[in-house]
């Protein structure tokens, strides 16, 4: 006896294929491209950007807005991706996607530095830069010289050394022209140097800054007392000669030698700088701990640093 079988196909409607979504306009198009962008980035948490990317052009071109608006370099394989990704793409593109730069990879070699060089020169349109003592006066100025944009408006240093010219480098010390200069708002210098480096040698270089409202100086407590004068003098004095000035933050540190438990209240320096801020309100006296930079920026995390302004403001 002879068995039939019969086999039923179910054709699914070609209205319900996913390579035909990008063919239909999508209702997310149609808000507000700050709300596209909040939510492709909170659905980025569940799904790998080159997959969001293939739905259509357009989301695409929103992803890389959302992936490039802040690059972080805190590795050897992050700085060499990079540094391969913008050879891949033309100068134009990182110039209007890259708006914060986060160098605090140190690098080992000539090699290395050149090609973080180029990196932070390729992002032309940065708003904020964020660089260790490793990247001087040669990298702030091929982001900051020859802008006309409005240049960068937000600078974050991990030391005054950050602001000399790197051995790698026989550049000369960095002296912006007061145009470029004026375009700077925010500027924080993280920690104190090697050696003894005046706030106002710290602030020459950048011109005549009259826009600055936001700066962070740097201190150790127990170091020289001629030179604690000298910094209490000068802060004076930026203080009377910076009208615009909203804030300026003295993070006081510890020595190097010092236990974690030091209470640098109990130092001169910090006394001395009290005697200012209850002069001048704008002064806010602020305890730093020597691993301060390590720990907020040996990662990846863009939103690190937001908080130290905002902290104050509350």
């Amino acid at each position: 006896m002879a068995t039939f079988t019969k086999t039923l196909t179910t054709s699914r409607t070609r209205s319900y294929s996913l390579s035909l979504v990008s063919a239909k306009p999508s209702p997310l198009l149609n808000l507000p491209a700050e709300l596209v962008l909040d939510i492709l980035e909170s659905v980025l948490s569940g799904i790998t950007p080159s997959a969001l990317s293939t739905i259509s052009k357009v989301i695409s071109r929103f992803v890389d807005i959302i992936l490039y608006r802040t690059v972080v370099l805190h590795s050897k394989e992050s700085l060499i991706l990079f540094h391969r990704t913008t050879l891949s793409r033309s100068p134009a593109f990182f110039a209007s996607h890259v708006k914060k730069m986060v160098v605090s990879y140190k690098p080992q070699n000539a090699v290395n530095y050149h090609r973080a060089q180029r990196a932070i020169a390729a992002c032309g349109g940065v708003r904020s830069l964020v660089l260790s003592m490793w990247f001087g006066a040669d990298c702030l100025a091929s982001v900051m010289e020859g802008r006309t944009d409005g240049g960068v408006s937000e600078i974050i240093l991990q030391s005054p050394d950050g602001i000399e010219a790197p051995i790698h480098c026989p550049q000369k010390h960095l002296q912006l022209p007061d145009t470029l200069g004026d375009s700077i708002s925010h500027l924080r210098i993280c920690e104190p140097g090697e050696g003894w480096t005046s706030p106002e040698d710290i602030l020459i270089p950048f011109g005549r800054l009259r826009n600055l409202t936001h700066l962070q100086l740097s201190r150790r407590s127990n170091s020289n007392t001629d030179n604690d004068l000298k910094f209490q003098i000068q802060v004076r004095n930026i203080l009377q000669t910076h009208p615009t000035l909203c804030a300026l933050a003295v993070v006081i540190y510890p020595q190097m030698w010092a236990p974690d438990d030091e209470d640098v209240c109990e130092s001169d320096i910090w006394t001395m700088m009290r005697e200012v801020a209850a002069q001048d309100g704008r002064l806010i006296l602020v305890q730093g701990k020597n691993d301060d930079w390590g720990k907020h920026w040996r990662n990846s995390r863009s939103d690190v640093g937001r908080k130290f302004w905002a902290d104050f403001s509350k």
